[in-house]
């Protein structure tokens, strides 16, 4: 999947104003990822939370559409993390 394709199904599933929740949350990880007292399984949790309350303030409204946004927010955040980590870093093995 390249990223014209993830932007692409991002769209078709999210609303304009919840995109720019995906920027935030990656950007909230990269610096969770580096801060030593947090373990590495609670942060897809936290940005998971973190983008339900971006989403319902963003979009002013707590409503379950709302929530949905934010938790696809916090997806595509992941994804688009695992995609750029998976394809930058090579395993010993591929080297």
């Amino acid at each position: 999947m390249n990223q014209s394709e993830l932007l692409a199904l991002a769209q078709q599933y999210m609303v304009d104003k919840a995109l720019i929740v995906v920027v935030v949350l990656l950007v909230l990880g990269y610096f969770l990822k580096r801060t030593p007292h947090i373990p590495d399984w609670s942060i897809p949790w936290l940005l998971t939370l973190a983008g339900i309350f971006l989403a319902c303030g963003i979009l002013q409204a707590c409503t379950i559409e709302n929530i949905v946004q934010g938790i696809l927010a916090a997806g595509v955040a992941s994804l688009t993390h695992q995609l750029w980590k998976q394809t930058t870093e090579k395993s010993g093995s591929e080297q």
